[in-house]
């Protein structure tokens, strides 16, 4: 069954922005696999052909609100939420292992090693350009602001750097080193650059010291690594113990910045550093915070 290429466009955005996947990549990967249809090929099942067995490995994650049953594999709007789970965590990955991004072909290979062959460059390049025109009016219909390009253009190139941002040593605080890397990886993976990565980083030392478990009482009630605020704030809705999970923590900060053009295109750390605070974080002294934070960020690059 033809799936609408449009909707399908803007569920691969909605969850690859959720799930800290390029959108464009997991719209490739179904183009490639099965000309995005709703069809099945022996044991392969859907537009991103699934086996049971990595629908299995990758359909819950608590920290995502992800608890799919295994029939649920046959719903393509399903398929784009562990999807994106598979590639976030096969990006993660890559990144420890190589100490860099993967490109799109280096992410494909690793979530279907068999799919690797002489013409794998030129198909997904194929795939990449076919999908290309989709991105952006989806970004469009799901986005209230235009989150950085999200188009690919290499399928042999590798997106943005890791590793630019320091994430040991002052002012990363002793033992948080950890805690750093989830959260530069996370901004990268969302198709940030290393301004955008570092103002994450020094926002959130600024914030908890790092430390997942940080609260704040008296006027607030906000928790985690960005101390989201459950009066109002971007922690309302959750409860301490999500916002105590440093994946989910995160993931809601991040889902809040993408929204912000101003920090998304920031071409400058003094810029990226500004947007967040001011647009983002929202702390009650805007002037004074930045300037703390920039000073963190600065010593971070």
């Amino acid at each position: 069954m033809a799936i609408d290429p449009d909707f399908f466009a803007q569920q691969c955005v909605r969850m690859g922005l959720f799930c800290g996947t390029n959108p464009h990549y997991m719209l490739a990967v179904a183009k490639l696999r099965s000309g995005i249809a709703d069809t099945n090929e022996g044991d392969q099942i859907g537009p991103f052909r699934l086996t049971q067995a990595q629908w299995i490995a990758n359909s819950k994650e608590s920290d995502l609100g992800f608890d799919f049953e295994p029939d649920d594999i046959n719903l393509w709007t399903n398929q784009c939420s562990v999807f994106a789970l598979m590639a976030s965590r096969a990006f993660a990955t890559f990144v420890t292992a190589n100490n860099r991004n993967p490109s799109a072909k280096e992410l494909y290979v690793a979530q279907f090693p068999a799919a690797a062959s002489a013409t794998l460059s030129t198909d997904l390049q194929q795939a990449i350009t076919s999908t290309q025109g989709l991105v952006n009016p989806a970004i469009d219909e799901v986005c209230d602001e235009d989150p950085p390009s999200l188009t690919i253009d290499n399928p042999n190139q590798a997106s943005a750097a890791v590793g630019a941002v320091r994430t040991s040593g002052p002012p990363v605080p002793a033992g948080r080193e950890s805690i750093a890397v989830k959260i530069v990886t996370a901004f990268a993976n969302a198709g940030l650059g290393t301004a955008q990565q570092a103002a994450g980083l020094a926002n959130a030392i600024a914030e908890s010291q790092l430390k997942p478990n940080a609260h704040a009482g008296g006027g607030e009630d906000s928790w985690g690594l960005f101390q989201l605020n459950r009066h109002g704030g971007l922690g309302t809705g959750h409860d301490p113990a999500e916002l105590s999970n440093p994946d989910r923590n995160i993931a809601l900060i991040l889902a809040a910045a993408m929204r912000v053009s101003a920090f998304t295109r920031a071409t400058t750390l003094e810029q990226a550093v500004s947007a967040f605070v001011a647009k983002v974080e929202r702390p009650a002294d805007v002037p004074g915070q930045t300037a703390k934070r920039l000073g963190i960020a600065q010593r971070l690059v």
